[in-house]
């Protein structure tokens, strides 16, 4: 009988382990898998071009709260190209940290 007794312990304190184990590795998965927000900086570049002169500004703005995905298509967006005759306007953003 003590025997038993003492075999169910051992099992229960292996199954015990085992339980931890699986608790951590299910913890460092989801970790992983989760996807951090930060804060962001777009370095933008306006040149605008109007009767033959060419004016340059930079400029950065903040991405607030994003994944680094979500802060590159916001850097994405605001690069824009516009022509009029010889007149020209660029924007060209890039994602900085």
């Amino acid at each position: 009988m003590t025997n038993y007794l003492l075999l169910l312990k051992r099992n229960n304190l292996f199954n015990k382990n085992k339980m931890k184990k699986s608790i951590f590795a299910f913890t460092l998965v989801s970790l992983a898998l989760v996807s951090c927000t930060k804060d962001y900086s777009c370095s933008c570049t306006d040149t605008d071009t109007y009767d033959g002169e060419t004016d340059v500004y930079t400029y950065n703005y903040k991405v607030e709260g994003a994944t680094k995905t979500e802060a590159q298509a916001a850097c994405n967006e605001a690069t824009i190209t516009f022509t009029d005759g010889s007149d020209s306007y660029k924007t060209k953003c890039e994602l900085s940290k």
